[in-house]
């Protein structure tokens, strides 16, 4: 069978072409957005080295150990993503008067200031031969795959997400789990998109797509909120006594949350109902 190595290349391409460009970007300036952007593509990575350990399953460990120069960079990447939903979050909440809670936002500023510092050092630290070697790698574990391989690998592992799917439709979602779930989703996505990029039809229908996707936007404030609601809790929980402007905050996000919850679950249950029949 013929192989398709230009064709998953030029899918892997797109996206280490895209990183490696963010990445020369970030080491003369941390950017939050070029952050963020960094963070997708190694994502992408994660994903698309996922398939690769399910293609070459004997040496499981050492496809997996291509991404162990970028691993802590992806750990503070996600930092990165946290402050901001966090910032954002104190937008929506307590940003008609900042002023009150002008301690607080010197905290969050203060946290900002230490994580991206932590981001740049890490940047810094990580050489352009690191970026060769994984690209090397990469094209080295894809020589020789067919379309039926990466067609058995991406099965499998969407397979392995659906059946974390039905675990949760019989059980209460908790904050972990929902975090999960859109680890998940969002894993599922970048697979639908590499089986379409070389040929492939997609596993689920265009529906099932467009309620992935309504859930996913439904995640991010869900994702802000809970950030929040964590982060403020901590901050608040070093304090002797807690002034009654943040007590009457901290009640309306842990009722937004609940609510936020809920629906979630809601979604959650009927998406998955579809997704495993």
């Amino acid at each position: 069978m013929e192989s398709t190595l230009p064709l998953i290349m030029q899918v892997f391409d797109r996206h280490f072409d895209a990183g490696k460009t963010v990445f020369g970007e970030l080491s003369k300036k941390i950017k939050s957005r070029k952050a963020l952007d960094l963070y997708g593509e190694l994502f992408f990575f994660r994903v698309f080295l996922q398939v690769l350990e399910k293609v070459h399953f004997s040496n499981k460990q050492e496809v997996s150990r291509v991404f162990t120069p970028f691993k802590e960079l992806n750990k503070n990447l996600r930092k990165v993503q946290h402050i901001r939903m966090i910032a954002d979050g104190f937008d929506t909440y307590l940003g008609n008067k900042p002023q009150d809670f002008a301690d607080y936002e010197k905290e969050l500023a203060q946290n900002k200031k230490e994580v991206y510092s932590q981001v740049y050092e890490i940047i810094l630290s990580i050489p352009l031969k690191d970026w060769e070697a994984l690209y090397a790698a990469v094209r080295h574990f894809s020589e020789g795959m067919t379309v039926l391989t990466i067609n058995t690998a991406i099965t499998q592992i969407i397979n392995e997400e659906i059946d974390f799917f039905y675990f949760d439709t019989k059980s209460r979602l908790d904050p972990q789990t929902i975090h999960e779930i859109a680890g998940g989703l969002e894993k599922v996505t970048v697979l639908e998109k590499i089986r379409l990029s070389i040929g492939l039809n997609s596993i689920f229908t265009d529906k099932v797509h467009e309620q992935i996707a309504e859930l996913t936007q439904q995640l991010e404030p869900w994702h802000r909120n809970q950030l929040l609601l964590q982060h403020l809790g901590c901050y608040l929980g070093q304090k002797e006594r807690v002034s009654k402007k943040y007590q009457l905050v901290l009640t309306q996000i842990q009722k937004d949350h609940q609510g936020m919850t809920q629906s979630i679950t809601e979604r959650c249950k009927l998406l998955f109902t579809k997704m495993l029949h």
